[in-house]
């Protein structure tokens, strides 16, 4: 018995062009709601100038937001002004980048706003609570789509009228929504690098280090204006995945934490771009998830390096960077890197952030990535144009991670390399629940899949072979995987097909079939064939379908009816 080759065009001809598709599951159909969502007309004038600091600013009660739920906004304006609310939803809107949802009070009128104080921050922990009032609610639609949004709080008065700030958040797929990709928002790296009102989890305000105080920081507060996380690292796979119509749907981390089962809805789960602080229950669900078929993809990179713990509801991260300072009695709630927990993160993704001799971290560049040559021939390199030369301008940087001598991870494919030191690697590999992971290993990589122009005077990133290569790893990560045997024999007039898979809630079918002829489609593990041909050998190909695609097939051994 033995797995065709991936992608190839062996599918057509072992059960019928019209029975599966070779290209795994594709963009979605026309009615999908992101395509559906995109092809409505965009603007671009969610990219509002910034306003001078402290002039305009906000945030939201919430990171995210269900259809049909409300989201306060907490407004600030210094001095007093009048300003409006404008919320876009963020996509590809033919290369526009928005569209406009709805605006506070209107869309063409605007309200007083008014300056509010910041609070000095906890001296022993660099906690601040901005606490400012409700001054607005954003009415979330039943039929908007999930994605990421931004309410952009513009002055219509004074000498920055027409300039503004931004308040980012998620709008989450309804309960249950089953879309066959689930992109995770980076919401906690977002909050652990903000130094809005003086302090982050990483500098005090007067830039210095401030690990033994700098253990508490609030979601209650604005954004830094030049907190960059979100723009730079996942704006640029949201804008790849609805160019090209993918069913997709998104979460944050802090979602993921409250509901890991959601991970279970949804084939492919992607943490987007520096996904770096994750909660015991946010790395325990994504291992859950691989173990069931989950398939997982980190297209960014030192992705779940330092465990951290929420307070107030989740509204609060709390990360003790010395360990010996963490009052948590519970030595696996400790706020640490993982690997020092006994969980190096590349056991999970193959590949972890790393240092080189002398102490180099893998900081910096940016610089290029490099195909690694014995890959050229895998499949997701088909129709790339790569060679064993080719480069990746700039998209190692400015963190990335390698390949670690002695983790325990199975056999790894590494696509692209970059020697170091530290080395860089984009890897791929098969989990013992057939699921397949991907890590891109780089914070840029996701600039290669752009074609938006991301800031003003620097041209658009997008890289066709990659955008290609990246085309080909999500018909396969999209994909159920195959069963794992299929034995078939004669039993009395007919032939007996058992089969084995691995355990995944999503499998809805398993499907049976000699040449073109459908034998069985459903879901048990053994298919009676009973009016096989006589006088010849012939076998059986098994694939298993979800909803949203078919597995590659598995072909059974040859029987003889002669």
């Amino acid at each position: 018995m033995q797995i065709c080759g991936l992608l190839t065009a062996a599918l057509f001809a072992t059960i019928g062009v019209a029975t599966i598709s070779p290209a795994g599951a594709s963009p979605g159909s026309a009615d999908d709601p992101v395509r559906v969502e995109n092809s409505l007309p965009g603007t671009s004038a969610w990219r509002i100038p910034q306003a001078p600091r402290g002039s305009i600013e906000g945030y939201a009660s919430g990171v995210s937001v269900l259809p049909g739920q409300t989201l306060p906004l907490h407004v600030s304006t210094a001095p007093g002004a009048r300003y409006r609310v404008e919320v876009f939803r963020l996509g590809w809107y033919g290369g526009q980048g928005g569209r406009l949802l709805g605006c506070l009070p209107s869309c063409t009128g605007d309200e007083s706003g008014a300056p509010r104080s910041t609070p000095p921050f906890d001296p022993a922990t660099g906690y601040l609570d901005a606490g400012w009032p409700v001054t607005d609610e954003i009415r979330v639609g039943r039929n908007w789509v999930s994605g990421y949004f931004v309410a952009d709080l513009m002055l219509t008065s004074g000498q920055s009228a027409g300039r503004g700030g931004w308040v980012p958040f998620v709008v989450h797929g309804p309960p249950q929504q089953q879309s066959a990709i689930l992109v995770q928002a980076a919401v906690n790296t977002w909050q652990a690098y903000n130094r809005w009102g003086g302090m982050s989890l990483y500098k005090d305000p007067g830039g210095r280090s401030c690990k033994r105080i700098c253990t508490r920081v609030s979601f209650d507060r604005p954004y830094d204006p030049e907190t960059q996380n979100l723009w730079d690292f996942e704006l640029p796979l949201v804008r790849f995945l609805e160019e090209r119509g993918y069913d997709v749907s998104y979460t944050t981390d802090v979602d993921t934490d409250r509901n890991p089962g959601e991970l279970l809805l949804h084939r492919l789960v992607i943490a987007a771009g520096h996904d770096e602080y994750w909660t015991k229950t946010i790395r325990d669900a994504f291992e859950r998830a691989r173990a069931l078929g989950t398939n997982l993809a980190f297209t960014g990179a030192n992705t779940g390096y330092w465990q951290m713990r929420y307070a107030d509801d989740r509204r609060t991260i709390v990360e003790y960077r010395i360990a010996d300072l963490d009052p948590e009695s519970d030595p696996a709630l400790k706020t640490m890197r993982f690997r020092a927990l006994g969980r190096p993160e590349c056991e999970l993704e193959g590949v972890q952030y790393t240092t080189a001799g002398g102490g180099a971290e893998s900081i910096g560049g940016p610089f290029d990535y490099g195909v690694d040559a014995s890959s050229l021939g895998d499949p997701w390199l088909a129709g790339s144009g790569f060679t064993a030369s080719a480069t990746l301008p700039h998209l190692v940087g400015y963190e990335w991670d390698g390949l670690t001598p002695g983790c325990r991870t199975p056999p790894v494919t590494d696509l692209f390399h970059f020697p170091g030191p530290p080395a860089a690697d984009a890897v791929r590999y098969t989990a013992a629940s057939g699921a397949r992971v991907f890590s891109a290993g780089t914070l840029n990589f996701s600039h290669g899949l752009d074609d938006f122009q991301r800031h003003p005077g620097v041209p658009p990133t997008g890289d066709p072979r990659l955008e290609r290569f990246m085309e080909n790893a999500l018909a396969d990560l999209t994909r159920p995987a195959p069963p794992t045997a299929a034995r078939a024999a004669v039993v009395g007039s007919g032939v007996r097909i058992a089969i084995k898979r691995r355990p995944d809630p999503r499998v809805q079918a398993i499907v049976v079939y000699r040449g073109r002829k459908l034998v069985c489609a459903r879901l048990r593990t053994v298919c009676v064939d009973h009016r096989p041909p006589r006088g010849g050998q012939f076998h059986y190909t098994v694939v298993v379908r979800d909803r949203w695609s078919t597995s590659l097939p598995l072909d059974s051994n040859n029987v003889d009816t002669s």
